[in-house]
C-alpha cells in the first residue's frame, strides 16, 4: 500500500507530520512518501510543492491578500499542485496532516478528498473555529463565533469575519468523505459537539506514541545529571520555555518567582533560551535550547524530577507522555486534554487553569516528598508503555489505512 503524507514542512514537528511514518511504517507494509511546501531535509521521499524562489514570493503576497481581507486558508493554490504530482498520483491513501499551517485551500478539500481515499489529522481544533488554533474556553466554536472577542489569537483577523469563516467550514464540512484522526478524547468530544463537524462518521481516537526504549531507567538519573551537569541532590523542575503564551511560561515563572524554593532547585528547560533570567538568583538553571540530539532528549527527562506543562491549550502533550515514558511526573493545567492524558490525579496532577499558586504548591509537595513523585512517575511509565507505544501507534494507523482503503474501494 502507498501512503503519501500532506504537511507543510519535513523536518519541523517530524513526529508529528508524517515524516517519521515514512520509514517506521515500511514494516508493515505500507510504503510512505510526503509533500510539502518547503523541505529541508535530502530524503529521496519527500517532494516539495514549491518549485522555487518564485512560489515563495507568491506564498507570502497570498498571506498578505488573507491578512488584508481577514480570511484564514481560501486562497492558497497548492491543492491543485499537490494533485498534479506522480507521488499523489501513485498513492493508494493520501493523510493530511498540518495543512492549516497554509497549504490547501478549504475550497480544495472536496476535490482533493474525492481523487484519493483520505486521512486527515486534526492536530487542534482549528477545523472547528472561525480562524484561531485554539478556542482556549471560549465557546463560540460551538455555535458559530460570532462575534470573536479574542481577534489576536492565532490565526489572527484584522476585521471580525471568524463567523463568516465558520460558517464557511461548515458548509464545505458539509460536503466532504474523509477520515479524521484525533490523538486524545479530548478533541473527539469537540468533533462530536462541533456543529461544523458532528456528522462526520469516520473519526479515530489514535494518540501519537513514542518509543519507550528511548528513555534510560530509573537508576540513570545521576548519569544524566552529571551529564547535563546537574548537582545530584538538587530537585530538578523540566519545562518547556516559550513565548508563545498558550505554553504557558509565565504561570512558571509566577509560580517559581512566588518565594524562594524549599530546597536547591535546578530549572530545566528545553526550547528557546533566555526566557527565565530572572529566576537565576534563586535557581539554577540549565538551558538545552532546541534539543535535536536524539540521545541528550531523553535523558533531560530523565534528569527531572517532575516535567510542567502548564498550557492553556493542548489537543494532546506529547512531551507529557515522554516525561511519563521517563518514569517523571507531570503537573498541568485543567481545561485541556492534558488531564486525561496524564491519567489526572491518579498519575499526573491537574491544578486550576491559570492558578500559578496551586502550581507552586504541587512543585513543594514533591520536593518535599519525593516517594509521592516516584510513586505517580512508576505509574506513568506504565501507563506510557501501555497506551502510548511507538508500535501501538504504527499497528493502528496501518490498519487505519487498510480500513480506509477498503471502504472507499467497496463503495466505489
Amino acid at each position: 500500500m502507498k501512503v503519501l503524507h500532506v504537511s507543510d514542512a519535513d523536518l519541523p514537528a517530524r513526529r508529528f507530520n508524517g515524516y517519521d511514518l515514512i520509514a517506521d511504517l515500511a514494516t508493515r507494509g505500507v510504503q510512505g512518501r510526503q509533500a510539502v511546501l518547503r523541505k529541508s531535509s535530502r530524503n529521496p521521499d519527500v517532494v516539495s510543492l514549491f518549485a522555487g524562489r518564485g512560489d515563495e514570493d507568491l506564498q507570502f503576497r497570498i498571506q498578505e491578500i488573507e491578512r488584508r481581507h481577514s480570511i484564514n486558508n481560501l486562497l492558497f493554490p497548492w491543492g491543485r499542485r499537490l494533485a498534479e504530482t506522480a507521488e499523489f498520483k501513485a498513492a493508494d491513501v493520501v493523510h493530511y496532516h498540518l495543512i492549516h499551517n497554509q497549504v490547501i485551500s478549504l475550497y480544495d478539500l472536496k476535490w482533493l478528498f474525492g481523487l484519493k481515499p483520505s486521512v486527515w489529522t486534526f492536530h487542534d481544533p482549528w477545523p472547528l473555529t472561525g480562524h484561531c488554533v485554539h478556542p482556549m474556553g471560549c465557546e463560540g466554536w460551538l455555535n458559530g463565533c460570532d462575534p470573536c472577542p479574542f481577534l489576536d489569537r492565532l490565526f489572527p483577523l484584522l476585521h471580525d469575519h471568524a463567523d463568516q469563516m465558520w460558517r464557511a467550514k461548515k458548509r464545505l464540512f458539509s460536503e466532504v468523505d474523509v477520515d479524521v484522526v484525533v490523538a486524545s478524547e479530548w478533541m473527539r468530544d469537540m468533533v462530536r459537539r462541533s456543529p461544523v463537524t458532528s456528522h462526520l462518521e469516520n473519526v479515530h481516537l489514535i494518540p501519537f506514541g513514542i518509543d519507550t526504549r528511548l528513555f534510560p531507567p530509573d537508576d540513570a538519573q545521576a548519569s544524566s545529571r552529571r551529564r547535563l551537569g546537574i548537582p545530584g541532590d538538587d530537585f530538578v523542575v523540566m519545562f518547556r520555555a516559550s513565548t508563545w503564551d498558550v505554553k504557558g511560561l509565565s504561570y512558571i515563572v509566577d509560580a517559581l518567582a512566588a518565594s524562594k524554593p524549599t530546597r536547591p532547585t535546578t530549572l530545566l528547560t528545553v526550547g528557546e533560551r533566555n526566557l527565565v533570567e530572572g529566576l537565576r538568583r534563586d535557581y539554577r538553571v540549565v538551558e538545552l535550547g532546541w534539543v535535536d540530539d536524539r540521545a541528550l532528549y531523553p535523558q533531560a527527562f530523565s534528569a527531572c524530577d517532575v516535567f510542567l506543562m502548564p498550557s492553556l491549550a493542548e489537543a494532546f502533550g506529547l512531551m507529557a507522555v515522554e516525561a511519563m515514558a521517563a518514569g517523571r511526573p507531570v503537573v498541568c493545567f485543567e481545561g485541556t486534554a492534558l488531564p486525561a492524558v496524564t491519567h489526572a490525579p491518579d498519575c499526573g496532577i491537574a491544578v486550576a487553569a491559570r492558578d500559578h499558586v496551586a502550581l507552586r504548591a504541587a512543585l513543594d509537595r514533591l520536593a518535599g516528598d519525593p516517594s509521592e513523585g516516584a510513586r505517580r512517575g512508576r505509574l506513568g511509565a506504565e501507563i506510557a508503555a501501555e497506551e502510548y507505544g511507538y508500535e501501538k501507534h504504527l499497528d493502528a494507523m496501518a490498519e487505519l489505512y487498510g480500513a480506509v482503503l477498503e471502504r472507499q474501494s467497496r463503495q466505489a
